[in-house]
């Protein structure tokens, strides 16, 4: 028997810009919603698409002696500049606010990156050439499907409680972070500027997506949830398993039950995976997780909507 003991941590990232009063819980769930759906939508075109994606180029408009001056922003100054932003909206002290408030700063902490990372794709639509623009928008669609999938596993985990909004958008909002400097790297290769991100900022970058081997390891091994049958849900490296699934890197199974691998990954994050199954009139899932105890749980829904939460069948092992 094999156990790996993980210590659950539930990071929450909360950014508080100074702005106006909070939206109610609703408002702001739906916001983040829609939001991530049309990120999805817009990456259906063919080319990259410009009305969705804000102003061409960052412009400082001066002036001196009467006279207008504009220069154009580095691309190396411009995120220095919308990093700034990002800091002082998490300095914010955020312990007398309600869980409402906390939500929507949340939200528009997600906004300030996503703005940026619309700006940054309008101008990569004009100056890629079309070989790499197709290659681009290829990994942004790649982007934006595992943006989704992470942000609702990240969600799931608040059970359509009152802290669900926060998790996504949290979620959302780093990753997208990450990608805004990925993108930044594009523009400014193609207008051969120089562009180096730090050590420090490279690090909390990379903690935005863990790697997925990385989450797997900390559930491998067979956990027993019925002693009297020797039942267990088994958590494998595929070379490793029985019942491996050609094809796969891990696979999971349920002693008299389904086995799904990591090609069915659905979202994850560092506490836990989704699993999305496909069936002929229904898809279900699946969600591994620890509970507080380091016990492995494993979680079965037919469905992610809000509405159906709570409608879920569970197996604990010890």
């Amino acid at each position: 028997m094999k156990k790996k003991i993980v210590m659950l941590i539930l990071c929450m990232v909360v950014a508080l810009p100074a702005c106006g009063k909070s939206e109610n819980e609703e408002k702001v769930r739906e916001d983040i919603h829609i939001n991530i759906v049309e990120d999805i939508n817009t990456t259906e075109a063919v080319q990259l698409p410009d009305e969705h994606l804000g102003a061409a180029e960052n412009v400082h408009v001066g002036e001196e002696n009467g006279i207008e001056e504009n220069k154009v922003e580095s691309i190396q100054a411009e995120i220095a500049r919308v990093e700034e932003k990002s800091r002082e909206h998490c300095d914010i002290d955020s312990s007398s606010m309600g869980q409402q408030e906390m939500n929507y700063h949340s939200a528009q902490w997600y906004k300030l990156w996503d703005d940026e990372l619309n700006s940054l794709w309008s101008r990569l639509s004009d100056e890629l050439d079309e070989e790499t623009k197709a290659k681009v928008l290829e990994e942004q669609r790649a982007w934006i499907k595992r943006k989704e999938g992470n942000a609702t596993t990240a969600g799931i985990q608040a059970l359509g409680g009152t802290l669900q909004p926060l998790l996504e958008s949290g979620t959302a909002a780093e990753m997208t972070r990450a990608r805004v400097y990925v993108l930044a790297g594009y523009l400014a290769d193609v207008r051969k500027e120089s562009f180096t991100v730090s050590q420090e900022i490279q690090e909390s970058l990379d903690a935005a997506e863990p790697d997925l081997d990385d989450v797997f390891e900390k559930f491998e091994g067979q956990w027993i949830f019925d002693e009297s049958r020797g039942a267990c849900v088994g958590v494998e490296r595929t070379e490793m398993c029985s019942y491996g699934v050609e094809g796969s890197d891990w696979t999971i199974w349920v002693t008299g039950g389904d086995i799904f691998t990591d090609l069915d990954v659905y979202g994850y994050t560092e506490n836990n995976i989704l699993f999305k199954i496909p069936h002929d009139d229904y898809d279900s899932f699946y969600e591994l997780s620890f509970g507080v105890e380091q016990e492995l749980i494993l979680t079965y829904r037919t469905s992610l909507s809000i509405d159906a939460v709570n409608d879920y069948d569970v197996i604990v092992c010890k």
